[in-house]
């Protein structure tokens, strides 16, 4: 692990966090002050609508991570649950990993598009459609870990005093698997960020009620002649979440 590399983006991450909470709100819509330039009131502007541009940013910023936040929860959970029915045997392993490569074969972002174009944005559908993906990606990545120490000395220890397959796996097994987790896991996290910016820029995310950096771009690309700050700042926003969570998962895959 390296350390440096892994609190570097942790720092970067937790001061782009507290930057958000502090500017973060809903701004009411004021027509007359529409798509002003930077000011003391205004840091960044005014949107087409009239909205402080710097808190709909903080805002929809909080939104995509929470969101981005509970896709991963879930995939974490519900991947490593399927990762111990696929490391055991008979008919239950057999269907555990038929159920992997399916899961596996299904494209997130075209099940988004589906299911927005029946039921509409949503953030319902969004947790379902993204978290589903990453199932398999945390399930095979807590597997090979499960095939790794099976046969060490502590868990055949445990299994000797009669210890029950799920009483091993929750005390022996998951706690030697926390660092291959974790890792995954930031990187769900990322792509989950990413995936809803993309769909919230095609309109298939999150509710228009609520701001989102995919949203904000997608407003911002029609002023993007006379007013490029408005794809360039929420693009970079983007940048650098994605840079924190990239130096942290290169820090936690560091071998140095």
């Amino acid at each position: 692990m390296d350390r440096k590399r892994f609190f570097l983006g942790l720092a970067l991450l937790v001061f782009m966090v507290l930057l958000f909470i502090s500017f973060a709100g809903f701004s009411e819509v004021d027509t007359d002050i529409s798509l002003s330039s930077f000011s003391s009131s205004h840091p960044l502007g005014t949107d087409i609508y009239g909205r402080d541009f710097l808190s709909r940013l903080s805002m929809g910023a909080l939104i995509s991570m929470t969101l981005a936040l509970v896709i991963t929860l879930i995939s974490v959970f519900l991947g490593v649950l399927l990762s111990f029915l696929m490391a055991g045997s008979g008919i239950v392993s057999f269907f555990s990993w038929l159920l992997s490569d399916s899961i596996k074969s299904i494209s997130s972002i075209i099940l988004s598009l589906f299911l927005s174009s029946i039921f509409g944005p949503g953030f319902l559908f969004l947790i379902v459609s993204i978290g589903i993906s990453h199932i398999p990606d945390i399930a095979r990545t807590a597997y090979s870990r499960i095939k790794m120490i099976e046969n060490e000395d502590f868990v055949l220890y445990a299994r000797a005093e009669g210890m029950s397959r799920w009483e091993i796996a929750l005390f022996h097994v998951i706690p030697h698997m926390r660092g291959e987790v974790l890792s995954q896991a930031l990187s769900i996290f990322s792509s989950s960020i990413l995936t809803e910016a993309s769909l919230s820029f095609l309109g298939a995310g999150i509710p228009v009620l609520y701001p989102s950096i995919g949203s904000i771009l997608s407003e911002g690309r029609l002023l993007m002649l006379t007013r490029p700050s408005y794809v360039i700042i929420p693009s970079f926003v983007l940048f650098l979440i994605s840079l924190s969570l990239h130096l942290m998962h290169e820090g936690l895959e560091s071998d140095s």
